[in-house]
C-alpha cells in the first residue's frame, strides 16, 4: 500500500504533542506529509482537491510508536497453540489434551502464552506430570510468556537430551525435573523446538495478521527486535523482504553481536534483547543484592564485563546505536559500564545507546544514564499485569516498591520511551499509557501528557526519527491515530478502554474499526 496520500482532517480534537501548538482542529496531508495544521481557516486553503475526513470532534494523536516488541514472535503466537487461558493445572491440561487429540502421535505440540506465575505448581504435582497426562504420546513445548522460561513434558525432555548439569533444569522436591526450564536449558529448548516446529516459516506466514493487530491498536511504527539465534536469524531476511510492502512502519533491531553482519545489511542499529541477564520470575535477573527468598543468589549475568565491553566498543566505533536487555540493577550496571568505557575511548555525541527494561534500577544509575546520554526503553504494561506487590516475596517490600519505575525516571535530559515487549504483554500503547498513569505504586504515577509522550515524541526520538514522527507538525509524516475519546477527558482508570477508531499511515487509512 502506498504511504504517499493526500487527505484533509477537520472538525477534530487534535493533540499534536508539539508544545508550540498543543491543539488544533484540522490538518492537511499531501504526498504523505503534513502541509498545514491549525484552525479550519488555516487549513482550508490547502483543501482543494483533497478528500476530507470529518471526525465530528473525535481525538487525533500522532501515530503511536512501540519501541520494544518482538514482531515475529507476535506473528508466531498467532500460529502456535494459545495456552494463555491455562490458569491452573486443570485448564492447562484440558487445552493440551484437546491439542493432543488433534495431533499425530510423536508430533510436537508447540504452545505460547504459558506462565508459571499463573499456575499453582505444587511440589507434589509438578508441571511435567500435568503435561505427560495430557499428551502421553507427544512431546510438548510451551514457550513462557516472558521468553525466559518454558515448560516441557517427559517426551520433550527426552528429545532435547540436555547435557548433564545444564543450567536451568528446574527440579521438584525429589530432585526430579519439574518440567520448568530457565537459563541455558530454556534457550536450548527454544532453539531445538523452534526449528522442528518450523517457527520461522509459520511466523512469516502470519506477518499480515500481526501487522493488522498492530494497526488496530493505533500503532503506525513498531521497533521490531528480532533474531538472536540460528533458528530465528532466517526470519531477519524474510522480514527485510516483507518490510517495504507493509503499511506498518518497522524499525528493525537485529539481536546479534555480529557487528559486521549488521553493517553488511545496512542497518544503523544493533541489539535489542541481547540478554545481559534474565528475569525476576525464575530468579535469573541479575541483582546487586541477593533475592529476598534466596539469600544465596543474586541472579545471573550471561556475559562477563569484558565480553560486553568488547561488543559495545566495536559497535560504538562502527557508529551503530546499541540496545541491550537488562532487567536487574546488576545487569544495568554492566550495560552502563560498557557504554561508559566505549564513550571514554571514542567520544560520540548523541549516540542514544539504549538499555531495555530497567525494571530494577538504582537512583545513581538513573543519573549516570542521564549523564552518559543513554536512553531507557521501558515497558509500563509490566506493572499493569504484574503490580509491584507481585515481587514482595522475591525482592522484599522495599525493593518491590521500586520495580518498573516511571515517575523516578522522569527528569530533564534523560530520554525514556515506552513499549509492550509483545508477546510478553499485548500490543496496545493505550495499555502502556494507562499503566503509567495508574501505576500500582502511587509514587510512580505520571501525568497523561507525560505518558502519551512515551509512545509518541519520546518514542520517535529514541529511534532517531523525531524529524518525521512523534508529533503532528508541518513537514512530518501524516501518521496518526483517531480515538473515540480524549485520554485527558476520561477517568484515569478508563484510558485503556478507549477505542481506536482509525489508524492513518502517510495520510492513508490503514485500519478502520467496524
Amino acid at each position: 500500500m502506498s504511504r504517499s496520500c493526500d487527505a484533509i482532517i477537520r472538525n477534530a480534537n487534535i493533540i499534536t504533542m508539539n508544545p508550540q501548538q498543543p491543539r488544533a482542529e484540522a490538518l492537511a496531508v499531501r504526498d504523505g506529509r503534513i502541509v498545514a495544521i491549525g484552525s479550519w481557516e488555516d487549513v482550508a486553503p490547502h483543501a482543494v482537491g483533497l478528500a476530507t475526513l470529518d471526525l465530528a470532534g473525535k481525538t487525533v494523536l500522532p501515530g503511536f510508536i512501540d519501541t520494544h516488541a518482538h514482531f515475529m514472535w507476535t506473528a508466531l503466537s498467532l500460529a502456535a497453540l494459545d495456552v494463555s487461558d491455562g490458569k491452573d493445572h486443570a485448564s492447562l491440561q484440558a487445552i493440551i489434551g484437546q491439542a493432543a487429540a488433534e495431533t499425530l502421535p510423536g508430533e510436537l505440540i508447540f504452545g505460547m502464552g504459558f506462565t508459571e506465575y499463573a499456575l499453582e505448581i505444587e511440589h507434589h504435582s509438578p508441571i511435567i506430570q500435568v503435561l505427560d497426562a495430557a499428551a502421553p504420546e507427544n512431546p510438548v513445548f510451551l514457550m513462557g510468556v516472558t521468553g525466559h522460561t518454558s515448560a516441557v513434558n517427559t517426551r520433550a525432555l527426552e528429545r532435547l537430551a540436555l547435557p548433564e548439569g545444564t543450567p536451568g533444569v528446574m527440579r521438584d522436591a525429589s530432585r526430579r525435573p519439574s518440567g520448568l526450564l530457565a537459563d541455558r536449558a530454556n534457550t536450548l529448548a527454544w532453539e531445538r523446538f523452534s526449528v522442528s516446529s518450523g517457527a520461522g516459516e509459520r511466523a512469516t506466514q502470519m506477518v499480515a495478521r500481526a501487522e493488522e493487530k498492530a494497526l488496530s491498536v493505533g500503532l503506525t511504527t513498531l521497533h521490531a527486535l528480532e533474531g538472536g539465534n540460528t533458528s530465528e536469524d532466517v526470519t531477519i531476511a524474510n522480514l527485510l523482504l516483507a518490510m517495504p510492502n507493509l503499511r506498518l512502519r518497522l524499525v528493525l533491531y537485529y539481536q546479534t553481536m555480529d557487528v559486521n553482519g549488521v553493517i553488511r545489511l545496512g542497518l544503523p542499529r544493533i541489539g535489542g534483547c541481547i540478554l545481559l541477564d534474565g528475569d525476576v520470575g525464575p530468579r535469573t535477573a541479575a541483582l546487586s543484592e541477593p533475592y529476598a527468598d534466596d539469600p544465596s543468589s543474586c541472579g545471573t549475568l550471561y556475559y562477563t564485563q569484558e565480553e560486553v565491553n568488547a561488543f559495545v566498543l566495536e559497535a560504538h566505533k562502527a557508529g551503530l546505536q546499541v540496545a541491550m536487555h537488562a532487567v536487574g540493577d546488576g545487569a544495568v550496571e554492566q550495560a552502563l559500564n560498557a557504554y561508559s568505557a566505549a564513550l571514554a575511548a571514542h567520544p560520540r555525541e548523541d549516540h542514544r545507546h539504549r538499555i531495555e527494561h530497567c525494571e530494577i534500577i538504582r537512583e545513581e544509575q538513573i543519573e549516570r544514564a542521564r549523564q552518559l546520554g543513554v536512553a531507557l526503553a521501558i515497558q509500563p504494561p509490566f506493572n499493569h499485569y504484574w503490580p509491584h506487590t507481585t515481587y514482595y516475596s522475591s525482592l522484599g517490600e522495599e525493593r518491590a516498591l521500586k520495580v518498573d519505575p516511571v515517575r523516578s525516571l522522569m527528569r530533564p535530559g534523560l530520554l525514556i520511551a515506552g513499549g509492550s515487549d509483545s508477546t510478553v504483554t499485548p500490543l496496545g500503547p493505550l495499555i502502556g499509557v494507562h499503566a503509567a498513569v495508574n501505576h500500582s505504586n502511587p509514587a510512580e504515577r505520571i501525568e497523561v501528557g507525560e505518558a502519551l509522550a512515551l509512545y509518541t515524541i519520546n518514542a520517535a526520538r529514541i529511534g532517531f526519527e523525531e524529524h518525521d514522527k512523534g508529533s503532528l507538525e508541518v513537514g512530518k509524516l501524516g501518521d496518526m491515530v483517531v480515538l473515540s475519546e480524549d485520554p485527558y477527558g476520561v477517568e484515569p482508570g478508563q484510558i485503556k478502554e478507549i477505542p481506536v477508531d482509525i489508524t492513518i499511515v502517510g495520510g492513508q487509512i490503514a485500519y478502520e474499526s467496524s
